[in-house]
């Protein structure tokens, strides 16, 4: 649609051009036109549009508007219109051969602003030749606005449907900074036009010079804005790769630490599932005690890898079917620390870091490893450690059977206010009491490999 769309306009534009083109050309007074000076007209307008100043994709502008200006001024209508045809010709074949279709185009608008320029000069009392200076550059200076909104926007109107810019973002990037330079540079035409009445030919030789610094100032500012366009492009493309690499970093350490927790499944198999099992509970007291979404979703994390520096325990104490010594306890008790740590090594997850280090910290200030006691303990540990609690009463372990429902709930209410944070101890048992009876409570059958994908999964969902 967008295609068929350029092709009517294109053609459109073409069709009016010729029209314009043909209608000022009919009856036109040779006689009445210094030959001498028209040939030097059509000559600059050539040489000017020879060296234009390439603007978005391959559009371009050049000081031929000038010649242009001074050629209505001079002569009318027609030798503007006439000059116009020469900027085409040569606009053709400038920087290199163009299609036909851009060729038609380029002609329709350029005569189509070049003809309303002209109309709009003596229809606001410019006269031809140019008459008193005051009334000649204010007639001037107003078709001149006439000539850069008719093509500007038919310009980027062009671009806009053969491509997928908008509009006004093609008219703000190539045209919004010309408006002055447009006004200077037909100030120049007119004063060329009055100069040749005033000196002739010695006179138009003289202001060839300020549409040469026009042309220059034109081409500078191009150039410097393709340079910042270009270094601009450059930064966006290297802040993309930053990004690309980051976040490529951040889901190579996310892979490594879930992978880590489905060996550590696979390592301890009395606590496959447990991880998961505490989460489910722990999510459940979050809601329940209304925290926010940030909030839930740290505990969500916090549940999954609580338990993931068990990596570093020696295997032989994790399985290990009878109480632990002191000395084996002791190094038990570095798991906090050694997840903690893991933990921070992942952007995504330093969030969770100090709700892994408190897990095992105790509302009283008995826990480990560092004795924080009551609001010194993340909310999100608290929660997680209850639902640990309940979770690993429950579960078998090599040393004992798992216990019933009602004993772990027994024993939590026997250690809420010490061990356990008495606010969530009874958030947790009203959400056991209100969960349905098919909530699972078996942690056997969990495959590691399962584990570290839901683990990457959880990261992703909380970023």
């Amino acid at each position: 649609m967008k295609k068929q769309l350029a092709s009517l306009y294109i053609t459109l534009v073409t069709g009016l051009g010729l029209i314009v083109l043909v209608g000022s050309s009919i009856g036109v007074r040779t006689s009445d036109i210094d030959p001498a000076m028209l040939l030097l007209i059509l000559g600059l307008a050539g040489i000017a549009q020879r060296n234009p100043v390439v603007l978005f994709r391959s559009s371009a502008i050049s000081v031929a508007f000038a010649v242009k200006i001074a050629a209505y001024v001079l002569f009318g209508t027609p030798v503007a219109m006439w000059t116009t045809l020469v900027v085409v010709a040569v606009n053709a074949y400038t920087p290199k051969p163009k299609p036909a279709r851009k060729v038609f185009f380029n002609f329709g608008q350029l005569a189509l602003s070049t003809f309303f320029a002209s109309s709009t000069y003596q229809l606001l009392g410019g006269m031809v030749p140019p008459g008193a200076f005051v009334p000649t550059m204010l007639a001037v200076a107003v078709s001149a606005v006439v000539y850069f909104v008719m093509n500007s926007a038919l310009t980027a109107g062009v671009i806009a449907l053969t491509s997928e810019a908008r509009f006004f973002d093609v008219w703000a990037q190539n045209f919004a900074w010309m408006p002055v330079n447009y006004l200077a540079t037909a100030v120049n035409g007119a004063a060329l036009a009055l100069a040749y009445q005033s000196l002739g030919l010695v006179g138009v030789l003289v202001f060839v010079l300020p549409l040469t610094i026009a042309w220059y100032s034109f081409r500078l500012y191009m150039a410097k804005s393709t340079q910042l366009r270009q270094r601009n492009q450059e930064l966006v493309a290297t802040n993309e790769r930053l990004q690309r690499t980051s976040e490529r970093l951040e889901s190579s350490h996310v892979s490594v630490i879930a992978a880590l927790l489905g060996s550590l499944a696979a390592k301890d198999r009395y606590t496959q599932g447990h991880s998961q099992a505490t989460m489910h509970h722990a999510l459940a007291v979050a809601r329940s005690l209304g925290l926010g979404p940030d909030e839930i979703a740290a505990v969500n994390l916090g549940a999954l890898f609580h338990d993931i520096g068990k990596i570093g325990i020696p295997e032989h104490i994790l399985r290990k079917p009878t109480q632990l010594t002191e000395e084996e306890w002791s190094e038990m008790k570095t798991h906090p620390i050694i997840g903690a740590n893991l933990i921070g090594e992942v952007p995504n997850l330093e969030q969770i870091r100090p709700i892994v280090l408190a897990h095992h910290e105790h509302y009283d200030g008995t826990g480990y490893p560092h004795g924080l006691k009551g609001d010194q303990i993340p909310l999100a540990a608290q929660i997680i450690s209850v639902a640990d609690t309940y979770e690993a009463m429950t579960s078998t372990r090599p040393y004992r059977p798992a216990l019933s429902h009602e004993t772990a709930v027994a024993e939590l209410r026997r250690v809420s206010g010490t061990q356990l944070n008495p606010l969530v101890v009874d958030a947790f048992i009203r959400q056991l009491e209100m969960a349905p009876a098919d909530v699972p409570h078996e942690h056997d059958g969990i495959e590691h490999v399962h584990v570290r994908d839901r683990a990457v999964e959880a990261v992703r969902l909380t970023t």
